[in-house]
């Protein structure tokens, strides 16, 4: 800071001016006005002076020639230019003419704005020798320095030298722009943390300035401070809509102007950290969402007696909602929906928690009923996590074969029930317990048998476990809540659909496209379908080779053919067996001691294919993928390409070791043109 010195006195003194009093009959009040513009504490030196100097010259030139044309556009730009240097040079009254003459242009007072612009031009032209300043350096005290790179964007030369003085002596690294064009180049291409920009400039105007800057995914990080002589309340309005941080008014303060700036990068500092914080937790909490959500297969279950499938979303990258279906001995399945209280990360981790402890427990205490299984799981979960506040409301549900389900419900919304075409059913009795994790008494148990709900589904029934995150969704248009009787009308309905094989996220659509919004709690649904025996035709399980599966899908075409299917849709039966069959003879890796399990079952328009080996891990979907890139003349994936044709939807599901596949056929299925140029 040695190049600066204190002149607020000093050059007042040396300056050799003529007296300002000559616009005395122009502006009566000047000298009062000209304390506004008065600026204290400043630090300038000879070049800055000599800056201004000229670019007052250039001021009076260019009103001249605007006073000529009737130019008040240009007229208020020169007078904002006057506004502006006048206290920086020491000469505040030369800001009073200048917003005198502002006023006077926008009123269209021409004859008043020659009469200062000609006054102006005398006391200009009587000030043609350099300036001088005393040579004593006074260097600035108690200023802590700037660490930045800043851009200043200014048409006028005199303020772009005084602010790259000032604040380059302060420890800034400066650059500069003279327009509007320049400064987007140089922001886009330099990427400084700080811009100080004129608002009033030929061209683009600093408001434009920052209005692209922001709206630019490269510059839209950038502080921005205006810069301009115009204080309006509308106008400073105007630059904090478009994004500008601060606005700083001409002539400068020195050390005000310093101060902002330095208080603009330090906020910009902390928020880069908060930034890249947020990305980083934003970038941890998406790979634990990513984990959560292979613990929370939303694949379907595909049990000999049941049917189970899940849809569920998240409100954030981790949830607090659990759900699962687990196989038990004789043909039986647990499957259950979990709700922990609260967002976010904690919850996410208490609910991972709370299924693991619902998985060990369904194994060890199934026997003893769903209320026995709650109590384990309601003093396990007491044990880990001793904060009273964290809690969870759980339905748990036991199905077994014949359609016998015995539940408990844990403070959870009660499950729907609904018929084979979809009507909606008496729902289950209303009671259970308190939410998993509230302080009980330790001597008594938590959860009682009297309070298990015991009933037995009709044929190919269906029973349905939701988080209260559905039914809060709300509308986004009339924030209307969907409710119970919401979700169960559009359930009734999607059920009554035969061709959606898939009621769980036929729900979730459903509710988006009527306007609700599923993103204000985790939401989960779970429909489980108890399968009518009645329905299934055959099941066989046979040695992995050739032979048994062309036998298998001979006997399968028989069977359609004596259920009335048409020639076409029973021949691509046909097909797709011996497809996935040979697939699984030449890739999975079977041995001889191996099998392959199938089950048929058969609706009114349509059959269900269902397939089960222990041959090695590979993910249909994948595949498919890639293969649709080869060659339809391809023989490598012809048998994907087939099956994907024939199948209207499949299932591939990976489990406890096993490949389980199921294919869905329309009764009335027909060949297109291109799946017949596969077929052949």
């Amino acid at each position: 800071m040695a190049d600066f010195i204190n002149t607020q006195s000093d050059v007042r003194k040396n300056v050799k001016k003529q007296n300002i009093e000559d616009f005395l009959d122009l502006i009566p009040d000047i000298n009062e006005r000209a304390v506004s513009f008065q600026v204290s504490d400043e630090f300038t030196d000879a070049a800055i002076l000599a800056a201004f100097e000229k670019q007052m010259t250039l001021v009076v030139m260019a009103l001249k020639t605007a006073l000529e044309t009737n130019d008040i556009a240009d007229i208020r730009r020169q007078a904002h230019s006057l506004q502006g240097m006048g206290g920086a040079a020491g000469m505040p009254e030369i800001s009073v003419v200048g917003e005198e003459l502002s006023r006077a242009a926008q009123k269209g007072d021409f004859a008043r704005c020659t009469a200062l612009s000609q006054r102006l031009a005398a006391w200009t032209a009587s000030h043609s020798n350099p300036i001088s300043v005393s040579h004593s350096r006074t260097e600035v005290a108690d200023v802590p320095e700037i660490d930045g790179y800043i851009l200043i964007v200014d048409d006028e030369y005199a303020n772009r030298l005084y602010l790259r003085k000032l604040l380059a002596s302060q420890g800034a690294t400066i650059i500069e722009a003279e327009n509007g064009d320049q400064a987007l180049e140089l922001a886009k291409k330099e990427k400084p943390k700080l811009a100080l920009v004129d608002v009033m400039m030929p061209g683009m105007s600093g408001y434009e300035v920052c209005e692209h800057l922001k709206n630019d995914s490269t510059t839209q990080d950038i502080t921005i401070i205006m810069v301009t002589a115009r204080t309006q309340p509308e106008e400073v309005e105007h630059a904090f809509v478009l994004g500008a941080f601060d606005y700083i008014r001409k002539p400068f303060h020195a050390r005000e102007l310093m101060a902002r700036v330095r208080h603009a990068l330090d906020l910009k500092r902390q928020s880069d950290e908060l930034r890249q914080w947020q990305a980083r937790m934003t970038r941890e909490m998406d790979a634990a969402g990513a984990l959560q959500r292979k613990l929370l297969a939303r694949e379907p279950y595909l049990g000999k007696a049941v049917e189970i499938r899940f849809a569920h979303q998240a409100s954030m990258s981790v949830g607090g909602d659990v759900f699962n279906a687990i196989p038990l001995p004789g043909e039986r399945v647990c499957f259950y929906v979990a709700d922990v209280a609260g967002h976010g990360v904690a919850p996410a981790m208490i609910a991972t928690l709370l299924k693991a402890l619902v998985e060990d427990v369904a194994y060890e205490k199934f026997p003893e009923g769903p209320a026995a299984m709650c109590n384990d799981i309601h003093h396990r979960f007491r044990h880990y996590v001793t904060n009273p506040e964290c809690y969870a409301s759980l339905f748990l549900a036991v199905l077994s074969p014949g359609g016998h389900c015995a539940s408990f419900n844990c403070g959870h919304p009660s499950a729907l029930l609904f018929g084979a075409q979809g009507q909606i059913l008496q729902p289950l009795d209303d009671r259970g317990g308190l939410p998993i994790g509230l302080p009980d008494t330790d001597e008594i148990h938590a959860y009682n048998t009297d309070d298990e709900i015991h009933t037995v589904l009709p044929p190919d029934a269906v029973i349905s476990i939701f988080s209260d995150g559905l039914t809060e969704a709300q509308r986004k248009d009339t924030t209307e809540f969907c409710g119970i009787k919401t979700l169960s009308s559009i359930l009734s309905d999607v059920l009554r659909q035969t061709d959606i094989y898939d009621p769980a996220n036929a729900v979730f659509e459903r509710l988006k496209e009527d306007g609700y919004n599923l993103l204000q709690d985790d939401c989960t649904l779970l429909v489980a379908r108890s399968l009518d025996p009645v329905a299934l035709r055959l099941q066989r399980s046979v040695k992995p080779s050739y032979e048994n599966i062309a036998r298998l899908a001979t006997e399968i075409e028989h069977l359609l053919r004596t259920e009335g299917w048409p020639e076409e849709s029973r021949g691509a039966t046909q097909v797709l067996i011996m497809e996935h069959g040979a697939n699984v003879v030449d890739y999975g890796q079977l041995s001889a001691d191996d099998s392959i399990d199938f089950r048929l079952r058969l609706y009114p328009n349509n059959a269900q294919l269902f397939f089960s080996d222990r041959g090695r891990e590979w993910d249909f979907a994948e595949k498919l993928t890639q293969t649709q890139k080869l060659p339809v003349d391809s023989k490598r994936g012809r048998g994907l390409k087939i099956i994907n044709a024939i199948s209207y939807h499949t299932d591939f599901v990976r489990t406890d070791g096993y490949n389980r596949s199921c294919y869905f056929i329309s009764r009335s299925y027909q060949a297109d043109s291109e799946h017949q140029k596969v077929d052949q």
